[in-house]
């Protein structure tokens, strides 16, 4: 049964399309507006998984055709870094096509954090006032990730926390002014609330990982969560229209 979502705006930071060669899944674009269309979920930020497993030249081409084609989708790019030399010039000509933020998908392609190339991607964005999507899902990474970003202009979003990371969230957090955090594997009984205290419900951002996560079970975290209305309604939407820098 679908939980119904009332009036309260939800902006999906985190859904992908295309084609996912390891499941057999509908993760067709039409399956994602589909999904978008039931639980009431306003806009998504999305990312054509070619990008990711393919090339990440045509993927960020499909992610565009796709946005330019429906006003509720918001373009993520992605680099591959594995593929990437080194060019502010590319960073900065994606971010002047209309991508709102770059999307990393280092939990498929396979290389470490403390790599150049990904160093220098983390170099290329400061100054373009888009933020960086990095999933960290093991020990350590989001501290190297915030050493990396620290006094970096951007937001730097991470993907995939688990709630035995949560620690090192926070600990982080407070460290690194520009470290954000997604809802996704938040699935505890207090996650939220934990969170909201340590660094405060406007470092929380609401993603689903649709096509290829349930989208209940995310917002259902969010939404059953012992905090105020205000900071739900910045968690599911608020936070992520800031800092893409679209109208509230």
């Amino acid at each position: 049964m679908v939980m119904q979502t009332g009036k309260r705006r939800i902006v999906d930071a985190n859904t992908v399309f295309g084609a996912y060669p390891k499941r057999k899944t509908d993760v067709s674009l039409k399956n994602l507006l589909k999904i978008m269309d039931v639980n009431r979920v306003e806009k998504a930020l999305t990312t054509s998984l070619k990008g990711a497993f393919y090339s990440y030249e045509e993927g960020n081409e499909e992610t565009l055709k796709a946005c330019r084609a429906n006003n509720r989708l918001i373009p993520l790019a992605t680099v591959d870094p594995r593929r990437f030399a080194g060019d502010r010039g590319e960073i900065e000509n994606l971010v002047g096509s209309g991508f709102k933020g770059i999307r990393l998908f280092k939990d498929i392609q396979g290389y470490p954090l403390d790599y150049s190339p990904l160093i220098e991607i983390i170099e290329s964005m400061n100054g373009l006032g888009v933020p960086l999507l990095v999933p960290c899902n093991e020990y350590g990474c989001i501290t190297l990730l915030s050493r990396l970003t620290a006094g970096k202009e951007y937001p730097v979003i991470v993907l995939g926390c688990t709630y035995s990371l949560l620690s090192e969230f926070i600990v982080s957090a407070r460290r690194n002014r520009n470290l954000y955090v997604e809802t996704r594997l938040l699935t505890s009984s207090d996650a939220i609330e934990v969170l909201a205290e340590k660094v405060g419900a406007d470092r929380l951002i609401f993603g689903s990982g649709i096509l290829l996560e349930y989208f209940q079970a995310s917002y259902r975290m969010v939404e059953s969560a012992r905090i105020r209305d205000e900071d739900k309604d910045l968690i599911l939407s608020g936070n992520i229209l800031r800092i893409i820098k679209e109208a509230c």
